[in-house]
């Protein structure tokens, strides 16, 4: 009987010596290899030009300038050459970007640099990552002001090529590089500066154009500018952390405080108490804001208003985070939920009687910048109680009310940016009897138009006197500084310097 032969399997020996079989022809991993290391220096050749330009651009505009307009326009070159750098979209983070921007070029002051800088990372991490959240990218923006500072210590690292660049663990890259840039440039360099050389010689005109006066120390110093603006932009150019990456969750209703004394019976005590100690202090203070009550012997309605107003905010602020502790207690009673809604109103009463004595005080005593701030943040104070308000009565996360606040106090800050409270405080004091001359001058030049136009002071040259001190009159010395607002009150000022002439 004839029998077919079977193999079951390839023998070991042949299974071992036969790699040859499935392997890659070497010319294939070579070309692979080559592609790969173009690609890495492409990406590096363009983001060291991407600096080289942004260096060029920073000298243009900051070098011997005050900064004004030029930072926008600095933010806007930083965000359009990493477009090069792998960007997915540009639109939506363009616009964040023209708003971010808008404050500084309004005024240039710590809020608008603020904002132009989260805006412009927010904007670079947008447009590299567009499915992330809005919560995601300000995390990953977070996190990304935190590692700035050791990115700039690496960029200093020589062991790497480009600037910001990763380590480059292939000793000929470098080699190979230098040995391109000096084939394309030697002919084209050498030869030009033959010809200026000749050309120079030749024309008297050009060579009193192109002649150098070196000064040693301003170069070094010029320098050290270029070389500190290459190491402060490089890792915006480069790629950043992915905003989707998981993060541990945590839901912030759930918290609690254990072993302070904190439970639903001590929490519900507390209401109980708290409210009647808020209910006697409304009372006292809407019969005498309000009602005409008298006060105590000896004492004004100014002290007694300098007395509360801070006192006051400083008790609601206290409430707030009282009530964000008590929350998870909240069902564990019947009584809970309808004392902690009592508590949170007594407490935006309370903002409104520490407004009413804080503007009693500005009445006696003049505006200042911090009597307007807080005036502000007692709105900001009572807008967040509110919100916890439908936060239990809607049963909302913590989470929820933590959003909705963060978007309330950034609007605000935002809004804040734009307003020139300089002009305000001196429109407002210089209407009083005596006013204070010494502080009007604190207030600077974007103060000037109120104080010229009421007579307190008057205008020699650039200058405005008020007696006992004098000011600057606002300027703009060219276009890289300008700002909105001192444009603004430039032109106050010129207006009420020309309606003032006989």
């Amino acid at each position: 009987m004839e029998k077919n032969l079977t193999i079951r399997g390839l023998p070991q020996v042949l299974a071992l010596d036969g790699w040859w079989l499935v392997a890659a022809p070497s010319g294939d991993d070579g070309a692979d290899g080559d592609a790969a290391a173009n690609a890495g220096l492409s990406r590096r050749a363009r983001r060291l030009g991407a600096i080289l330009i942004l260096v060029a651009l920073a000298d243009l505009l900051f070098w011997r300038h005050g900064p004004g307009l030029s930072l926008a326009l600095f933010a806007a070159a930083i965000f359009a050459l990493s477009m090069a750098q792998g960007v997915v979209v540009w639109r939506g983070p363009a616009v964040l970007l023209v708003l971010a921007a808008l404050p500084v070029i309004d005024h240039l002051q710590a809020l608008s640099l603020t904002f132009l800088v989260l805006g412009q990372i927010v904007a670079l991490l947008w447009s590299r990552h567009p499915d992330a959240s809005a919560a995601q990218l300000i995390r990953s923006a977070i996190r990304f002001l935190g590692k700035l500072p050791g990115n700039w210590v690496r960029v200093l690292d020589p062991r790497r090529l480009s600037v910001g660049g990763s380590a480059l663990r292939d000793a000929g890259a470098p080699a190979l590089a230098l040995r391109r840039m000096l084939r394309n440039w030697a002919l084209p360099v050498g030869g030009s500066l033959v010809f200026l050389a000749l050309l120079m010689e030749a024309n008297p005109v050009l060579a009193r154009l192109l002649q150098i006066d070196l000064d040693l120390w301003q170069t070094v110093r010029r320098a050290l500018f270029w070389a500190g603006t290459a190491v402060f932009v490089s890792p915006f150019l480069l790629p950043m952390d992915d905003p989707l990456a998981k993060a541990p969750q945590r839901d912030p209703s759930r918290w609690r405080l254990t072993g302070f004394g904190i439970n639903a019976g001590a929490v519900l005590r507390a209401l109980v108490l708290f409210n009647l100690l808020i209910a006697v202090q409304s009372l006292t203070d809407l019969l005498i804001l309000l009602g005409g009550a008298d006060l105590s012997a000896g004492m004004t309605l100014a002290e007694y208003a300098h007395r509360g107003a801070y006192p006051l905010l400083a008790t609601a602020l206290i409430a707030a985070a009282f009530a964000l502790t008590a929350r998870p207690f909240l069902a564990e009673h019947r009584l809970m939920r309808p004392l902690m809604l009592v508590w949170l109103a007594q407490n935006m009463v309370l903002c409104g009687a520490a407004a009413l004595r804080l503007e009693l005080y500005i009445e006696s005593f003049g505006l200042t910048y911090l009597r307007l701030h807080a005036l502000i943040w007692m709105g900001l104070v009572a807008a967040g109680l509110s919100l916890l308000i439908w936060q239990v009565l809607r049963r909302r996360s913590n989470d929820w009310l933590g959003r909705r606040v963060a978007v309330l106090l950034v609007t605000t800050l935002y809004l804040c940016s734009f307003v020139n409270f300089a002009q305000i405080i001196a429109a407002q004091n210089v209407t009083r009897p005596d006013p204070d001359r010494a502080y009007l001058c604190s207030l600077g030049p974007l103060a000037s138009g109120p104080i010229l136009a009421s007579g307190v002071g008057r205008r020699i040259a650039n200058r405005i006197d008020l007696g006992d001190c004098e000011i600057t009159a606002p300027r703009i010395r060219n276009w890289r500084e300008w700002g909105f607002r001192t444009w603004s009150a430039h032109r106050y000022v010129r207006q009420v310097s020309y309606e003032a002439r006989p």
